[in-house]
């Protein structure tokens, strides 16, 4: 995005994506054990998402309990 590769509002509807699954706090434990293989530059995008300390979202218009999984899994 800042090298002009993607435009304002395509980075702003992909950080929006990503702040929606990196405030779960099972990926921000993830991304402690991970960070070292991404960019410098990247790394501190995800740290200031983290540091909003956000509360997750992603998920909270469904009811997971009564999500039933194909059989076999």
């Amino acid at each position: 995005h800042r090298d002009g590769v993607l435009s304002a509002p395509l980075w702003g509807e992909i950080e929006r994506t990503m702040s929606d699954f990196i405030a779960y706090p099972g990926l921000q434990q993830w991304w402690k054990t991970r960070k070292h293989s991404h960019t410098e530059e990247f790394g501190h995008v995800v740290d200031a998402i983290i540091a909003k300390d956000e509360k997750p979202t992603a998920y909270s218009a469904y009811d997971l309990k009564k999500t039933v999984l194909p059989k076999g899994n």
